[in-house]
């Protein structure tokens, strides 16, 4: 069914799930999906098999963790995933009731439903701890290394999930825009600048790269495209304008589709909220949404700490550009599969 759904004809507005704003997710939590209580316990009895395999996360697949009772739930947030909204986020996930281990070892195999784990960065980690670790963002290091408001982007792989362990006292909620939404107000307002758009740009690869690498990408990255006439949107700001000490020129009609982007990220109405609770659990597909945090504090003995998960997933609908490729080209699915539809690309266009 769902190979039917998501296609879109470029230069025309997108009319589909995908374009959604503030009004349609309201701060009041009536559209977050409950986890169900059978997939509660098919989750307490697939973990001990789990645990006793003793797999990699990387190595984890659906019949390690089988959730047969949950098979209609999990299909109906696939599909959310997948074609519209472009992301889910489930509530009760039963963090209280395991270990931090054992939650971690449950929400991987949950996980795996939804794509293979994948590697998010150069020291080989497949699940990474969110939280302050006193680092800002900057060209050599990643935004979840502290605790500043993050600009709005997209991760590595098809989808990204973040589990909440623990809050913060003040601050650190999620945000989310829709893709669709800036693509349809740029070709509503601003057609002219969709060439560029559609272009891309080269993107800093800070410090996840191999010490031979260039440390930026030699192609560029389409903020736009259109891959099997689906539409893809990645966009990081500050890994584009990092590039431009590396000698990379960035022309002012450049700059100008860069700034009308973050204006249209920046208009309220655009923008979805939600405050993680514990137990909370956020997929994301990072084709088809940008994410975001506000800044936040800890106070001793209350730190907030998410869990992050990078998921590939060969099934998916879409097969873009993106984050991977930057730092890890050699786990890209889409450069070994589609490398050459890149500008820049060696022996691409």
């Amino acid at each position: 069914m769902l190979n039917n759904l998501g296609r879109i004809s470029p230069g025309r507005p997108i009319a589909d799930a995908t374009v959604w704003g503030r009004d349609d997710f309201l701060d009041d939590r009536s559209w977050v999906r409950p986890i169900p209580d059978v997939l509660i316990d098919d989750i307490d009895r697939a973990l001990p098999r789990l645990r006793a395999a003793g797999l990699a996360p990387k190595e984890v697949r659906p019949a390690h963790f089988p959730l047969p009772g949950a098979a209609a739930f999990l299909a109906d947030v696939i599909d959310a995933v997948e074609v519209g909204p472009g992301f889910g986020l489930l509530s009760g996930f039963p963090i209280e009731r395991y270990s931090e281990a054992d939650a971690k070892l449950a929400y991987i195999g949950l996980m795996s439903h939804f794509g293979q784990i994948a590697i998010q960065n150069r020291i080989g980690e497949y699940v990474v701890d969110v939280s302050d670790k006193g680092n800002g963002l900057g060209p050599q290091a990643r935004g979840h290394y502290g605790n500043k408001e993050l600009p709005f982007h997209a991760d590595g792989a098809n989808s990204v999930a973040l589990l909440c362990l623990k809050t913060a006292p003040s601050g650190g909620c999620s945000l989310l825009v829709s893709g669709a939404t800036i693509y349809n107000a740029v070709l509503n307002e601003r057609p002219d600048l969709l060439p560029i758009l559609e272009r891309g740009f080269h993107h800093h690869r800070r410090e996840e790269r191999d010490p031979g690498d260039p440390t930026y990408t030699p192609w560029r990255t389409p903020v736009f495209a259109y891959y099997d006439d689906r539409f893809h949107i990645v966009y990081i700001r500050p890994s584009i304008d990092y590039c431009a000490a590396e000698g990379v020129e960035i022309t002012a009609a450049e700059t100008a589709a860069l700034d009308f982007i973050d204006s249209v990220i920046a208009r309220p109405e655009n923008r979805v909220s939600m405050a993680l609770e514990p137990g909370d659990l956020q997929i994301v597909n990072n084709f088809l949404v940008l994410h975001s945090r506000t800044a936040f504090e800890d106070h001793p003995g209350h730190a907030r700490h998410l869990v992050r998960l990078w998921l590939d997933n060969p099934a998916s609908l879409r097969n873009g550009p993106g984050k991977m490729d930057w730092y890890m080209p050699e786990h890209s699915r889409f450069l070994r599969e589609r490398g050459a539809l890149l500008e820049g690309f060696p022996g691409g266009a």
